[in-house]
């Protein structure tokens, strides 16, 4: 390319050096000084010549090109910046104003002649000062808000002359109308609010001033002489009740008041210094004090205003009736009262003015009266007792049987009488409450319930009248045979004086004529009834007859059919009453008709008599069996079986029935079967030996019998079994030689192994152990056939047994 220049600002951001250049420079060159990335960048880098070297391929030498870079300054006009001027003060430099270092030479929007603002000719607000830059750099610019503070006026110097006793004045008031308000007060006691009161500030110069700020301060002074003069303190007023005491009008003034004055009413009359409220009239008071030097004479006032006490009158109390009518309650208060008041009951609750005995309680009343303060309520009181009413009931009548029970009276009468009256007689004389028809009079009689004033006794009547009873007679029984001839006529059974013109009844209800004939009439219980005047229920009697039936003897034996010894009970069956007699079977005679229990030792076939008696000459029974009942001799149960010793080879038993006594027999053997055979014969599983419970139940009877019970043990038979090989090579099985054998006696066992020479190699008494093909030293025999030899004995029959056999040995 072609040489070119760059200007960049001196704060801008990086530049391209190669759009500097002209023509059309090749890319992929190098600048010199280094420039990152063709980039100049004002931030790090300075001004001056970057060269641009394209590199030239032989023999075309390097291609080079220039870019002359210069920097233009970036104008500081500082930074934003405030102020505050007085609204009258001098002119100021805005320039001196902005922060940080600004560059001089700048312009001021709007305009500000030299930069300097002067409040008497400019307005406050936002103030710009610009600088022009150099291109590429842009201007700069930065504020000052200018803000204007009012000159505020204390006002002009002031003086006042005050009499002690004046009103208390404004001193602002004398600062003239330019003044103007929220500034401050001192005096010569410190802070002062303004208002002076010739009574209580005293003398001096009295300062209003406003504090510097962007404006100079400004004060102004009042100077104040209090003149002493007549004081006749401030106003007062006050409320009162009628019933307050006395009270000093000069005492209600406020300030400090001078004590030589004197006060008069609203008319101008002379009044005293004291007020009693309940006899003087409220209204205004003046206090007047007399001039003095150069002061006026002075007056203040009171205003006294009287409020009348209420009246509650006295408290008393009520006597009332509670049947009486409603009363006023303020019947029960004393003296004069205000109208107007409220009443509360005995609970505090709002109550009327009338009182009503039927509803209301007894207990204190409270009468008050509101006072307007500051007069308290006024409270009186009504005690009210309100008697209760006495009630005797109602006036009633009764209609009693002369044989009726002993009443109380008081229940007859109506209503709900009370129990604590007296009662008297139709003689007038007092009587207990309890009345017996038997023995009362008729007539009328009172019950008298004495009351409480100012009730009075309340009186009720009965009116008793007696009606006579009927007499049936007492209560009877008689026992009559069931075989009698003799009938009987029933009223004259009865006890007692009856009346003989009543009527006989059965058990049912039904009509009888009063004559009992046996064996034709039932027996029972017969009704005799006499009827009476109401309220007199009819009476009656019973008369019970009991038949007596002819005995049947009968009885019932226990304990019959079992062994001896045994305990047989014989129970008579008869109900009725009776006597008894047993002859038993051994001639022993038993006068009883309970049970007989006896014991009997020997079998054997019994009988016995009863005879039953029915008393009252009824006439007897008797029952004789002469064969009443038997008892067995106790059976007793064995067997043996055959043959003693039992194998699985002969498992067949005959069982040998030496029972005693026994007329039956019943046989489990092991529960594989049952039979009643007086001697079976069984065969026993065949296999392997097992033990097996037998049992023999021997009869007499069903209730006399008799158990036992035998193990039978079938023993395994003798079983020999010799093998004709065996393989000794360490690997199983087949590495042990022996036989193998059942039923054995291990105490008589002897095996030996020879070599088919005749010598011994082996030799045992266990029946367990075998041969394992070595020789006593251990080492192993040769492959062949060698003898062996078998002695024992049966463990069973003891017989013995030999046996010699060959056995082959492979390996």
């Amino acid at each position: 390319g072609t040489n070119g220049t760059l200007t960049v600002c001196e704060t801008g951001g990086a530049v391209a050096l190669f759009a500097s250049l002209g023509g059309t420079p090749q890319v992929g060159g190098t600048w010199n000084p280094a420039a990152p990335g063709g980039m100049y960048d004002p931030a790090t880098m300075a001004p001056g010549v970057y060269t641009y070297t394209v590199l030239g391929t032989s023999p075309c030498a390097n291609a080079t090109a220039t870019v002359t870079v210069t920097e233009t300054g970036s104008p500081n006009a500082g930074t934003d910046g405030t102020i505050t001027v007085c609204e009258n003060g001098a002119a100021i430099d805005l320039f001196a104003q902005l922060g940080g270092s600004p560059d001089a030479g700048g312009t001021w929007s709007p305009a500000a002649p030299g930069g300097m603002y002067d409040p008497t000719t400019m307005a406050p607000g936002a103030y710009v000062y610009t600088l022009n830059a150099l291109a590429p750099c842009a201007d700069a610019s930065s504020t000052v808000m200018v803000a204007e503070a009012q000159q505020l006026d204390a006002g002009e110097d002031a003086s006042l002359q005050l009499c002690s006793g004046a009103a208390t004045q404004d001193l602002f008031a004398l600062l003239g109308p330019d003044a103007d308000a929220d500034g401050v007060w001192t005096g010569p006691a410190g802070p002062f609010g303004g208002m002076f009161d010739p009574g209580s500030d005293a003398s001096g110069t009295y300062t209003y001033a406003f504090p510097a700020g962007a404006c100079p301060a400004a004060s102004a002074s009042v100077v104040v002489a209090v003149e002493e003069g007549p004081d006749a303190g401030g106003d007062g007023a006050i409320t009162l009740c009628s019933t307050n005491a006395s009270i000093s009008l000069f005492s209600l003034l406020t300030g400090t008041p001078d004590a030589t004055g004197s006060w008069t009413n609203a008319a101008g009359v002379p009044v005293p210094v004291m007020f009693d409220p309940l006899t003087a009239s409220g209204g205004v008071f003046t206090y007047s004090v007399a001039a003095s030097g150069n002061c006026p004479a002075d007056r203040a006032s009171v205003t006294v205003s009287v409020n009348v006490a209420p009246v509650a009158g006295t408290s008393g109390s009520l006597a009332l009736c509670g049947a009486g009518s409603p009363v006023s309650l303020f019947d029960g208060l004393g003296g004069t009262l205000d109208a107007g008041g409220t009443w509360t009951a005995p609970d505090n609750s709002t109550h009327a003015t009338v009182v009503d005995p039927a509803v209301d309680a007894s207990g204190v009343y409270t009468y008050t009266v509101v006072g307007t303060a500051p007069c308290v309520d006024a409270v009186s009181t009504v005690a009210v007792f309100i008697a209760p009413v006495p009630d005797a009931g109602g006036d009633a009548s009764t209609v009693q049987c002369s044989s009726g029970a002993t009443f109380v009276m008081t229940g007859m009468l109506a209503g709900t009488p009370q129990a604590d009256g007296i009662w008297r007689g139709p003689g007038g004389d007092v009587v207990s409450a309890a009345f017996s028809p038997a023995t009362g009079q008729a007539g009328v009689y009172t019950y008298t319930v004495q009351a409480m004033a100012p009730c009075t006794d309340d009186v009720a009547r009965l009116t008793i009248a007696i009606s006579p009873a009927s007499d049936a007679g007492l209560d009877a029984s008689v026992s009559i045979c069931e075989n009698s001839d003799d009938a009987i006529g029933l009223f004259t059974l009865l006890g007692g004086t009856p009346d003989p013109d009543g009527a006989w009844y059965m058990a049912d209800g039904t009509p009888f004529d009063g004559t009992f004939i046996p064996g034709t009439t039932p027996a029972g219980a017969y009704t005799y009834a006499v009827h009476a005047p109401a309220p007199c229920a009819a009476a009656t009697a019973t008369v019970v007859v009991d038949v007596v039936p002819m005995p049947v003897a009968d009885f019932i034996v226990e304990g019959a059919g079992a062994c001896t010894p045994v305990t047989v009970t014989l129970t008579n069956t008869w109900q009725g009453g009776a006597s008894c007699a047993w002859l038993l079977w051994n001639g022993e005679q038993v006068e009883d008709c309970a049970p007989v229990t006896r014991t009997i030792t020997e079998g054997g076939t019994y009988g016995a008599t009863l005879i039953v008696d029915a008393g009252n000459g009824c006439g007897t029974d008797t029952l004789a069996v002469p064969d009443l009942f038997t008892v067995y001799d106790q059976p007793t149960a064995d067997f043996q079986h055959v043959p003693q010793a039992v194998n699985t080879l002969a498992p067949d038993v005959r069982f040998n029935n030496t029972s005693e006594n026994a007329i039956g027999y019943l046989w489990d053997i092991a529960g594989l079967t049952t039979t009643t055979e007086t001697g079976p014969v069984y065969t026993f599983p065949v296999g392997e030996g097992a033990e097996y419970l037998v049992c023999l139940t021997a009869f007499a009877s069903e209730a006399c019998r008799d158990t036992i019970c035998k193990v039978i043990t079938v023993e395994d038979g003798l079983l020999i079994h010799v093998p004709n090989a065996f393989t000794p090579d360490g690997v199983a099985p087949n590495d042990i030689f022996k036989p193998v054998i059942i039923g054995v006696d291990p105490a008589n066992y002897r095996f030996y192994i020879f070599d088919r020479w005749g010598q011994p190699l082996y030799e045992t008494s266990d029946p367990d152990a075998g041969w394992n093909g070595l020789f006593t030293n251990g080492t192993e025999v040769p492959i062949g056939v060698y003898v062996w030899k078998l002695v024992a004995k049966d463990k069973i029959t003891a017989n013995r047994i030999e046996r010699v056999g060959h056995v082959t040995l492979v390996r």
